[in-house]
């Protein structure tokens, strides 16, 4: 009578099955923790409690990685609800950009190293220009404009993230410098001081904005 086999146990110290979005989804916490410094493969891996190898099957490499990291936040503001009105539709894009990058720090510093924006934010970017070109803008005007908006937006976001680097109460280097020149040399600065030492808040960026636009829109 032959031997009654026994079970073979499962190997040991083999990796856990993991997923595409739980890789995705790890990702973005650590981004979200600790900035882009924060991730590496190694560090992902571990977290996961699998192997860097394991991650590779599912993603080519860190950058790969980060694109889908952006894909997936940016679905969002891919479905947008847009009003219309072709000035409010570009009102209601940059609003939305700024208040998502005002919190995620991180999306900025990844755009800033050169990193594409995720698909949900290359769409809002078709709808700004598409509402330029409905205001009768030619194609290379309305990226002209999208560009000059988009400038703005990011160098507003840059100065609430250094702001919020500085002490509480503490005064911008600019006002310092201005107080030191005096109003005799400049007026118009010496007058608007006051509103330096906060720097930019979501209510200037407002403003700031609706600027823009219009100058741009009632230009032609």
């Amino acid at each position: 009578m032959a031997e009654k086999m026994e079970p073979r146990s499962p190997r040991l110290g083999r990796p856990p099955t993991i997923t595409s979005e739980q890789i995705v989804e790890e990702a973005k916490r650590q981004l979200q923790s600790g900035g882009a410094d924060a991730l590496s493969m190694r560090a992902l891996a571990k977290s996961l409690g699998t192997t860097p190898m394991a991650l590779y099957r599912h993603v080519g490499d860190k950058e790969q990685l980060i694109s889908a990291v952006l894909d997936v936040y940016s679905q969002d503001l891919g479905s947008l609800v847009l009003p219309q009105d072709q000035v409010e539709r570009l009102r209601t894009i940059f609003t939305a950009i700024f208040e998502t990058l005002a919190s995620e720090r991180w999306i900025i510093e990844l755009l800033q190293r050169g990193g594409r924006g995720g698909s949900g934010a290359v769409v809002l970017v078709d709808r700004a220009m598409a509402a330029c070109v409905e205001l009768g803008m030619s194609p290379r005007r309305a990226l002209l404009v999208y560009r000059a908006l988009w400038n703005y937006t990011l160098g507003a976001l840059l100065n609430i993230y250094d702001t919020a680097a500085r002490p509480e109460g503490s005064v911008s280097p600019l006002a310092v410098k201005i107080r030191e020149i005096g109003p005799e040399k400049l007026p118009v600065l010496s007058e608007v001081l006051e509103d330096w030492p906060g720097g930019t808040t979501t209510e200037s960026y407002l403003e700031g904005l609706e600027v823009l636009i219009s100058g741009y829109v009632n230009s032609d």
